[in-house]
């Protein structure tokens, strides 16, 4: 069974449709492009060879790598003084992390693995290597977007950023006897939780989302794996929680890519379809190997983008260091 073939019957891969839609759209609107987009999708052409396909995937990958550690390091240089802010420092964090987990990404499908057994090297064929950083790449993004681009207005951005904080305090928490004294520490964060719980609640939103955010962040209730995002309700004002199975909507706005976050998690925890996979995939690469790293690059991309919105004139750093055709590649590959 081909690495993909999960996706690929069901046309997410096949169809390239996570791009194309995108693609199509902008050659309606715009008959005047200057380059062929078709080498953003050269990884999925079946017709190069495999190894020509994986080739090109780790070419896109070095741009974007490129382009982001220059991101990186344009603003620890120029600006030092933005970092100081709290939320710009950790969304500069976010793509830090975003960043490194990629270049991980792009090593392993770049150079292989090889085991050595009886004093021989044996290379270790793996189309699924990389899933586990692909799928760290997909929840960094899917993070960024919830706390820095999808609240509306200054006051839900506070909203959404403390339960954010709350949750990550939760998960310092034992999860101890609710009887038993909690530690100095414990006390610590439990104090930090409450004012953070007292923060929201002295906001000015309805009594409708204040009843559910108090629930959801009480000490005793197990912190949640997403975020949340207020939305009108039947002329209400409502909040409802994401997952990050659900990202898809707000990234792509395509259905067929809610089938990416559960390929991803299925090569990342022992699952058994998963695991059958894995015991049945080619001996050889048959082009799908690069597959995972072509889309950690375009999520990484997708965040560079998103984090030259934070940061003033941002889109002037790279316009200055980097030609037109290598923008082109950005952007197509940024979701733009």
């Amino acid at each position: 069974m081909l690495a993909y073939s999960y996706l690929c019957n069901r046309k997410l891969i096949k169809d390239n449709s996570f791009l194309t839609h995108r693609m199509r759209k902008k050659r309606k609107n715009n008959h005047s492009i200057k380059y062929d987009r078709t080498v953003v999708l050269a990884p999925f052409n079946e017709r190069l060879a495999p190894e020509k396909r994986t080739e090109k995937a780790i070419e896109l990958s070095e741009l974007i790598t490129k382009i982001a550690t220059h991101i990186i390091c344009y603003t620890i240089v120029y600006h030092q003084d933005l970092l100081k802010d709290e939320r710009l420092s950790i969304a500069h964090a976010f793509l830090q992390r975003m960043t490194t987990t990629h270049m991980c990404n792009h090593k392993l499908t770049a150079e292989g693995l090889v085991y050595q057994f009886e004093g021989e090297s044996f290379e270790l064929h793996e189309e699924y290597k990389t899933m586990t950083l692909t799928r760290t790449v997909y929840e960094h993004l899917a993070m960024f977007y919830f706390l820095y681009e999808l609240p509306k207005t200054d006051e839900q951005r506070n909203i959404v950023w403390k339960y954010w904080q709350i949750n990550g305090k939760k998960n310092l928490l034992d999860n101890t006897d609710e009887l038993s004294t909690p530690s100095e520490e414990q006390q610590t964060i439990i104090e930090d939780i409450e004012k953070l719980r007292s923060d929201i609640m002295n906001t000015s939103i309805d009594n409708q989302c204040k009843q559910k955010l108090d629930e959801w962040t009480k000490v005793s209730n197990r912190p949640y794996n997403g975020s949340i995002e207020f939305v009108e309700n039947e002329d209400k004002n409502d909040v409802r929680r994401i997952p990050y199975s659900q990202a898809w909507k707000y990234l792509f706005n395509n259905k067929e890519m809610a089938l990416l976050y559960r390929h991803l998690s299925m090569h990342c925890h022992p699952a058994y379809h998963g695991l059958i996979q894995y015991q049945s995939q080619s001996l050889s690469d048959q082009g799908s190997d690069g597959i995972p790293l072509y889309l950690s690059t375009s999520l990484l991309a997708y965040l560079c983008r998103l984090f030259l919105k934070q940061i003033p004139n941002g889109r002037d750093i790279i316009k200055k260091a980097f030609d037109d055709y290598e923008r082109f590649i950005f952007d197509s590959l940024a979701q733009k």
